[in-house]
């Protein structure tokens, strides 16, 4: 008896072949395009739940290529951030980068396959923006302490407790993970965020 496998659409590494070209269209250095809900199919597409990277395919080259293309997009001046998730970029996979203020040198690092294991009882309003709704910001209650499960950079399983701020900034983007926008946890929704130049 054989059984036959058909994976339509995806390449290799787990993208789908349109978001493997889009990857491979610019060098590591090079920025994405940032995909925002003032487009309609990029509204759509963020709205979708991403799926997981296998472990062996954490460091192959398409994946490291997504990875350092991302962090060029969040770091380039226009639009620099705190954080990314690979759908902000149009590769729905289970990939963000979080930037560690509570480490020396403030590094930005890739955790792959992200989940919050536990949310701690203490919970804070704080103002939060987002690269993909730009000109705008919103007061959202974030927990002050989780508990995240990840791959690291070499495939290894981690357990590790985060705190404050960066704690906020783990909830915002794996919330894109999951197509959760951070203005759904705003009382009013999208119709009550602020323009950033407004208190």
């Amino acid at each position: 008896m054989y059984t036959v496998l058909f994976v339509f659409g995806c390449s290799e590494d787990g993208l789908k072949r349109d978001e493997a070209r889009l990857v491979k269209s610019g060098k590591a250095t090079e920025k994405m395009r940032l995909f925002t809900i003032d487009d309609s199919s990029d509204s759509l597409f963020l709205r979708q739940p991403t799926r997981k990277i296998e472990k062996e395919s954490i460091n192959s080259k398409l994946i490291t290529l997504l990875r350092k293309r991302m962090l060029a997009t969040v770091t380039d001046v226009d639009n620099e951030g705190v954080g990314i998730a690979a759908p902000q970029v149009g590769v729905g996979v289970k990939l963000i980068l979080v930037q560690r203020f509570d480490k020396e040198g403030e590094p930005i690092e890739p955790y792959f396959n992200p989940e919050i294991k536990m949310y701690g009882d203490s919970v804070n309003a704080g103002f939060e923006g987002c690269l993909s709704v730009p000109r705008y910001r919103g007061s959202v209650s974030r927990s002050q302490n989780i508990e995240v499960s990840y791959l690291d950079s070499m495939g290894k399983k981690q357990r590790e407790e985060i705190n404050g701020f960066v704690a906020v900034i783990f909830q915002h983007e794996i919330d894109h993970l999951s197509g959760v926008m951070y203005f759904d946890h705003v009382f009013g929704g999208y119709d009550a965020l602020l323009p950033y130049n407004e208190e």
